[in-house]
């Protein structure tokens, strides 16, 4: 049986993905799907309309499947079609960018994979880095040498792994958030949090007769003790247990 069931929501490309993949296999039992391409700002769609392809593939000697398809079917073909038995756990990410509050989270692929999960009945953990404005602007997320980039909020992924794996998760969580600061090293602060609550405003734009999405930035205002944006502004590894 696999310990690990690994996916994403920018696709087996991103420079999230790789490290997390290469860091979770040198303690557990790993098998990653994940999107063909980025997925971002999904949720947990599932594509009903049309039919997936499943295609193994390798990167760096680390074999894993891609699919044509959206963050929470990876899930379901993993559980039902690759793996033989359920995994002890599901972990998404990592995702290029945050995912705090509870706008982000509801709109997440990232956090959607996991809560596919948590459906289906197996504990997930969503894992996802804090970029920098300029840093995201600036920065190809598909070329591994922007790997580096990752390696630490990796190995902090890792460390929750190790202590939740083997271990029910509270009562009424049905999988957890975590939101890691750029500049987190290895031995980074945790705090238990919950999701801000506060609007990301303006999605869509127009340019001409159409409408165009933009990514809206994260804000550091208003910020309330104890919730997840509060601890990313302190330089603390969020962790936000969630209830669907």
């Amino acid at each position: 049986m696999a310990d690990i069931l690994l996916t994403n929501d920018d696709g087996y490309k991103s420079a999230g993905f790789f490290p997390l993949l290469n860091e979770l296999s040198k303690e557990f039992f790993v098998v990653a799907v994940a999107p063909d391409e980025e997925k971002s700002w999904i949720g947990k769609a599932i594509t009903a309309r049309r039919e997936l392809e499943l295609k193994e593939i390798e990167i760096k000697g680390r074999k894993m499947f891609s699919l044509d398809g959206t963050p929470a079917d990876c899930v379901q073909i993993g559980l039902y079609d690759v793996l033989d038995k359920k995994p002890k756990l599901v972990v998404s990410g990592i995702n290029t960018g945050d995912n705090a509050g509870h706008g982000r989270i509801l709109s997440s692929g990232t956090v959607g994979a996991a809560m596919e999960a948590s459906i289906d009945g197996v504990k997930s953990l969503a894992s996802s880095l804090y970029l920098p404005p300029e840093i995201k602007k600036s920065t190809d997320f598909n070329d591994p040498e922007n790997y580096k980039m990752f390696e630490n909020a990796a190995k902090i992924t890792v460390k929750l792994v190790r202590i939740i794996i083997d271990k029910e998760l509270w009562e009424n969580v049905d999988l957890i958030c975590l939101n890691i600061p750029f500049d987190a090293k290895a031995d980074a602060e945790f705090e238990m949090t919950k999701p801000f609550r506060a609007p990301y405003g303006k999605l869509f734009h127009k340019r001409g007769d159409k409408f165009a999405h933009m990514n809206p930035p994260l804000e550091f205002k208003n910020l309330k003790e104890g919730t997840d944006l509060k601890a990313l502004s302190e330089g603390k590894v969020s962790i936000a247990p969630i209830s669907l």
